[in-house]
């Protein structure tokens, strides 16, 4: 059908070995989270290790807070006289509140500060933490780069790079005619340096460089016109392998240029294929006038491409980012989003430099879109299926919620008495819904990863918040009833929590109501 216009393509591979830095938080999250296995486990895992590490400050914290809350308790009537003497000038009350705190030993700072430290601990771990999901999230895509690249170089050729001779200057040594071709070959020992081997031959266009015989790789040298230039190719082929690469000797570094040759590309099964593919694009209104050959070009290409491509999807599904319903937790966890995203959101979500060969370029100049689009182009289902379903959006803003909740419960008598107006509470519940909010906002902006993490975390922090309160609670109330029994000599009806007290025949007679006569 297509045997007219055989002819030679330019087909760009993928770059591959890119990626980007991470510092030593980013590290440690990596080595917990790989070495689970599981992502999802990992980050659980994770979370878990932070929370382990703020634990101690997290109950001093809580400790210290109930010591305040008791002097706080011990205050109460005099801050109320303050409240009520200097209800109509704040500064004046602030100023003897603060004088009555010194004077009973009460500090604010003394509670937050474990709390502060807490905070920037974490903020320095989530920071690691996000540093290590955008190292996984780019590092799929290089995995599946690299998958493309193999599965269609099994098509093609891999040879020896030879290099002209240059001077200390750079400069290519020749007299004109003659050019001196220079390689390595491995060392045959493990701690062996590369062996450089030269040749020197005259230079002729179209004539193959007399090396390497045996094999089935010819070198074959080319002059190209380019820009009022002659520049000097070298072809890299092999008998049977449609994939073959040139590239310019004139430069000091070998960057090949892979290509396509249709006529060793257009047989056997191929060619049904290729048609039924030519049939497609012609199709398209959009193609409407192309040439036939042009046709046959694009139709070559996207063959060669599928073939990557396919590579690619089953390293995507060995690798699956996916944890329970969520299909790639490094995006969030809405059903607007994909589980493989168009090259916007991927551009958006990525936009960081990356290294490749010691240089750092921008990862859009490196992954372009058509390249991407080659590399997901078996994909169509990941790119138009649900990523999930706000599931964890709205465990994380719940949990975060509750905990908020319990939490400000606690420290409901200490701010009570803070400002004269009652804005000390009016301001817990703004941070009551505030803080939801802003967790609401990290949720939608940030992956499934990290709704994974302020889910796991805020859990850990209810359980904290429940179980100290309870013991931190039983402790302080063995110290109140022991303080209680030493300033009036006795157990009282408070004290028993609905139980017998001890039988106290003294104390018959006197005031029920609080055990004072």
């Amino acid at each position: 059908m297509f045997e007219n216009f055989l002819s030679v393509i330019d087909f760009p591979l993928l770059e591959q070995g890119y990626q980007i830095g991470m510092d030593w938080l980013g590290q440690f999250a990596r080595v917990i989270i790989e070495g689970c296995g599981i992502i999802g486990l990992g980050i659980i895992v994770f979370t878990l290790v932070l929370k382990a590490i703020t634990l101690p400050f997290d109950i001093y914290q809580r400790v210290k807070m109930r010591k305040q809350n008791l002097i706080m308790r011990d205050m109460k009537d005099d801050l109320e006289k303050l409240q009520k003497q200097y209800a109509n000038d704040k500064n004046m009350y602030n100023q003897k509140m603060m004088e009555l705190y010194k004077k009973n030993g009460y500090s604010m700072m003394g509670a937050c500060l474990p709390m502060i430290i807490s905070f920037v601990i974490l903020i320095v771990a989530f920071q690691g933490f996000r540093s290590y999901s955008q190292y996984a999230n780019l590092d799929l895509f290089v995995g599946m780069s690299e998958s493309y690249n193999a599965a269609i170089l099994e098509n093609g050729v891999d040879g020896t790079d030879f290099t002209l001779l240059r001077d200390e200057e750079g400069q290519i040594v020749t007299d004109g005619t003659t050019y001196t071709f220079v390689w390595y070959e491995p060392a045959e020992e493990e701690k062996g340096e590369p062996l450089e081997k030269r040749i020197s031959v005259e230079w002729k266009a179209g004539e193959t460089l007399p090396v390497e015989e045996g094999t089935d790789l010819t070198y074959t040298m080319s002059e190209v016109k380019s820009d009022g230039k002659d520049s000097k190719y070298l072809e890299v082929r092999a008998k049977d392998k449609y994939v073959f690469y040139i590239y310019n000797l004139d430069a000091s570094i070998v960057q090949r240029q892979y290509k396509l040759d249709t006529e060793l590309l257009y047989r056997g099964e191929a060619v049904e294929a290729i048609d039924a593919l030519a049939e497609t694009i012609k199709a398209d209104e959009a193609n409407a006038g192309i040439p036939e050959s042009t046709v046959f070009e694009i139709a070559c290409t996207r063959y060669a491409v599928r073939i990557g491509a396919l590579a690619a999807k089953e390293y995507y599904h060995a690798h699956d980012p996916g944890f329970l319903w969520v299909r790639n937790v490094w995006y969030p966890d809405v059903s607007y989003n994909h589980p493989v995203p168009s090259y916007s959101t991927f551009k958006s979500q990525l936009n960081v430099n990356v290294r490749i060969d010691g240089e750092k370029k921008a990862l859009t100049s490196v992954l372009t879109e058509p390249l991407y689009n080659n590399l997901t182009s078996e994909l169509a289902a990941e790119k138009s299926q649900p990523n999930g379903y706000f599931i964890l959006i709205v465990l994380s803003i719940g949990m975060m919620a509750l905990s908020q909740f319990l939490t400000m419960r606690s420290q409901k008598e200490s701010n009570q008495y803070q400002t004269v107006d009652g804005q000390g509470a009016r301001t817990q519940k703004i941070m009551l819904v505030m803080m939801p909010l802003i967790y609401a906002v990290f949720a939608f902006m940030y992956s499934a990863a990290f709704s994974i993490y302020m889910t796991v975390s805020s859990a850990i922090s209810l359980i904290v918040t429940l179980l100290s309160n309870y013991f931190i609670g039983l402790a302080f109330k063995k110290k109140e009833e022991k303080k209680i029994k030493e300033e009036y000599g006795r157990t009282l009806s408070w004290m028993t929590d609905g139980k017998k007290g001890p039988k106290n025949k003294k104390s018959k007679g006197k005031d029920k109501t609080d055990g004072r006569k």
